[in-house]
């Protein structure tokens, strides 16, 4: 009797666990099932426990890929979950399981527990996948660059093909019900929410999700976007901008806005505002802008913080090997020990490295983040158009002061997010063809609308960012190799009627960013906008630019004050360090008193040295820059430099650099390697005297004639005869130099006699500031004292306080005369 009926043995898989082989094998072969069998399955049981037939098998699928990575078989069960997810009904009932977005799931295990998690975390980034890495890049300082490379396309190949297939499988379950499509966004917005740690500056990576599975579903929802991402953005209008305020999905309450204050944004994103539901475009614009914040921008930081490490391990080891190498026999075994850990840590580092440029620097999908990048920038700008048709008709600027609050309450991260990718893209992709092979003007228009109108963003650094994108996409690709974004510079309207005066406001505006850095910061801030300005300076509209904003009296004015306090400064600073480098390698040179002193004080020296080269390395190439840009300006215009509050501090900064370069202590400056330190003498010298001849002019002539401090004519004698030596200038030049110190040599004799005609002049009558007799004494009303009125307009350009008082002044403030003469 028990032979006719065959029980089955113990350990035989019962429930879901029996289909999980068949479904893991090719459909209609001997292993797999039928589809026409499957077919006839879900029309039996759609309504009636297909979730307990197929619901429990795909979830053991789910479960086996956990142990699984790129190395493993993992394509059995893509292709399983693909197929399934063709029929309708089978896509739509995957939703409904409790597995798909499980409530208790937590940030780092809901890759894991949810059912696509596994699907999604497939990568090589090092975090998840370290054997990946180890296997792909190993003894990669010993490889040839051709063949890491294609280590790389072919890991990305890997990685492309799983993106592909998990946007088709969600693609179809979105496509199966509205039902179905509702849970797909719910799901993408739990894991947002429970990795909104991933945007914080430090987070411990064991409790977030992993870089790979946030990579992957920014890519997933980049392919969502590729139907209303095209180039003339048609579909722009249907994105909702008050989505964060109408929506549930994405909480961004607490976050920095744009332009508002806390207040404000509690106001605005008040819980008692009505909720609505959004068209599916906004849905998903909205996710991929969140998932690439928490995502590839959040990998790009980790990315950077991972390559300083390495280079300082990097650093490290060649120092400990030097150091051994000079101890020898008698290095320690301690030392050795540390070395070899060292080392097999940077090897591992070195292959970790690669894995995450495979991830990050792919071509690919940099391209697809460009593109809709350039959507979300054109939508910001359409925010504050005041005609709401920007891009299909370009803004119009200078906007108005008001700032809309549909912008102002948008979370500072849009705008940040777009700065760090395309900084990102110039750091470190530059050879790639991503920038050049998508559409430009959308950055353009993007960052000239926001420097033009300054105010709209709240930042600083955000602004400053804007200005180092220019920077980076205008730099030279090669000699003769014009930056990629140059030709947009030379040639887009919004570039050419707003570009300069944009620079030239941000130029100041920098001086005061408020945090403790700003005195450094501003310095790289302004390398930058000299760089740009002298990339675009060939083209005749940016310069006929300048000459009308230079009829700006007062921002003019302000803007060439700043830069003459930057010649000033970084040429200072340049040529002490230089002179601190040049007495050390003197005291090298001097072996034997060098090797004569203890270890440690040779290696505090050698210490000092390195300081004072990344110092001098940095403050001569700034230097050089704004020099430079002072140089071409002057050329372009002389009236607003003979301003009284200008000319005079702008003639003893020129007669105090030109002493230096070519006076007693010029043989100060003689260092070895100058190229190491962008230090060029002859070519600071050549552009000093071009300032001098381009501002030659009667009132300059008097300005240098009352510098006392740092005029000699025979520094000009000397650097006239090296420009002649040097061939540096022509003889006409030369001759006009000659010219020039001849009218300032009348001029001291002038002032001189005077002098002697004057006699003692009363101290009532002389500025408290600068000495000299006041011509137009005013009062400050903040402290009660009398200066001259071109004294104080000048302290003013770079301080807004009274300089006795210390209390806030502006000009307007200042009592005239005829006030004074009363008093």
């Amino acid at each position: 009797m028990p032979d006719m009926f065959p029980q089955l043995e113990n350990g035989t898989p019962l429930g879901g666990q029996q289909l999980v082989s068949r479904l893991l094998s090719e459909p209609d072969s001997v292993q797999g099932l039928p589809t026409e069998y499957l077919n006839e399955l879900v029309s039996r049981f759609v309504d009636d426990g297909l979730d307990m037939i197929l619901g429990s098998a795909i979830v053991i699928i789910s479960e086996q890929l956990r142990t699984i990575d790129i190395l493993g078989d993992y394509k059995r069960h893509l292709q399983t979950l693909t197929f399934l997810c063709e029929n309708k009904a089978i896509a739509s009932m995957i939703t409904t399981l409790p597995e798909f977005d499980p409530s208790d799931a937590t940030a780092k295990n809901i890759e894991e527990i949810s059912i696509l998690g596994p699907f999604l975390r497939l990568t090589a980034y090092p975090d998840s996948a370290p054997k990946v890495a180890e296997n792909f890049f190993q003894n990669a300082e010993q490889r040839y660059s051709a063949d890491l490379e294609s280590c790389m396309n072919g890991l990305r190949g890997t990685v492309h093909y799983i993106q592909r297939t998990m946007f088709g499988i969600i693609n179809s379950i979105v496509r199966s019900s509205p039902n179905a499509r509702e849970s797909v966004l719910s799901y993408f917005a739990h894991i947002l929410k429970l990795n909104e740690k991933r945007a914080q500056m430090q987070v411990d990576p064991q409790t977030v999700a992993c870089e790979g599975f946030m990579h992957n579903i920014a890519a997933i929802l980049l392919n969502l976007c590729d139907p209303f991402m095209d180039v003339k953005a048609s579909k722009i209008d249907k994105i909702d901008p008050t989505y964060f305020q109408t929506s549930r999905r994405i909480d961004v309450k607490e976050d920095t806005k744009i332009s508002g204050t806390t207040e404000q944004s509690d106001e605005y994103y008040n819980d008692s505002r009505p909720q609505k539901e959004h068209n599916f475009i906004t849905e998903v614009f909205f996710l991929t802008i969140s998932f690439i914040h928490y995502g590839p921008i959040r990998s790009a930081v980790n990315y950077n913080e991972f390559k300083r490490e390495y280079s300082e391990l990097k650093r490290q080891t060649e120092r400990m090997e030097q150091e051994m190498a000079r101890m020898g026999n008698s290095a320690m075994p301690m030392q050795d020990f540390l070395m070899k850990r060292m080392k097999a840590r940077l090897d591992v580092m070195a292959m970790h490295k690669l894995a995450f440029e495979a991830m990050l620097m792919d071509t690919e999908f940099l391209s697809q983040t460009m593109r809709f990048l350039n959507l979300e920038m054109s939508w910001l700008v359409r925010l504050v158009d005041p005609h709401k048709q920007h891009p299909w008709k370009s803004i119009t600027l200078p906007l108005p002061d008001n700032i809309p609050e549909i912008f102002a309450m948008q979370p500072e991260w849009l705008i940040e997010d777009i700065v760090e990718f395309f900084i990102f893209l110039g750091k470190y992709c530059y050879q790639t063809p991503t920038f050049r092979s998508n559409s430009q003007e959308e950055l353009v228009a993007f960052i000239i609308t926001f420097l033009r109108n300054s105010k709209y963003i709240k930042n600083p650094y955000l602004k400053a960012k804007l200005v180092e994108i220019l920077f980076f996409f205008t730099y030279p690709l090669g000699k003769g190799i014009p930056g990629e974004l140059e030709p947009m510079l030379n040639s887009h309207a919004l570039s050419l009627g707003h570009l300069v005066p944009s620079l030239m406001n941000f130029y100041v505006e920098v001086e005061q960013t408020g945090a403790s850095s700003q005195f450094y910061d501003k310095f790289n801030i302004r390398y930058n906008i000299s760089h740009i300005m002298k990339t675009i300076w060939n083209h005749p509209s940016h310069r006929s630019k300048l000459r009308e904003e230079s009829k700006n009296h007062e921002l003019f004015t302000r803007f060439v004050n700043m830069l003459m306090s930057d010649v000033t400064y970084l040429l200072d600073e340049s040529l002490s360090k230089l002179s601190e480098i040049h007495q050390i390698q003197t005291e090298m040179d001097d072996t034997t008193t060098w090797e004569a002193q203890p270890q440690q004080q040779r290696q505090e020296r050698e210490g000092t040295l390195r300081t004072l080269e990344r110092q001098a390395q940095s403050y001569v190439a700034l230097g050089n820059e704004t020099v430079h840009m002072l140089q071409y300006l002057t050329k372009e215009v002389v009236e607003p430099f003979m301003v009284s509050e200008v000319v005079d501090r702008l003639a003893a900064m020129l007669d105090y650099n030109l002493a230096q370069l070519v006076g007693p202590k010029c043989q100060e400056l003689k260092v070895k390697n100058r190229e190491k330190y962008h230090f060029q003498p002859r070519v600071l010298l050549s552009e000093i005297i071009d300032i001098y001849l381009h501002l030659n002019c009667p009132a300059f002539v008097e300005a240098v004639a009352r510098d006392g401090r740092s005029y000699k004519k025979e520094y000009f004698s000397k650097a006239a005869s090296i420009l002649i030596k040097q061939r540096l200038k022509h003889a006409d030049d030369v001759h006009a130099l000659e010219t020039f110190v001849n009218k300032v040599e009348e001029a001291i004799q002038c002032g001189v006699e005077e002098e002697e005609e004057l006699g003692d002049v009363p101290d009532e009558f002389l500025d408290p500031i600068l000495s000299s007799v006041m011509e137009d004494p005013v009062l400050l009303p903040t402290s009660g004292t009398i200066v001259d009125r071109s004294t104080i307009r000048a302290h003013l350009l770079s301080d807004t306080r009274d300089p006795f008082s210390r209390a806030p002044l502006t000009m307007e403030m200042i009592e005239p005369g005829k006030k004074i003469i009363y008093l």
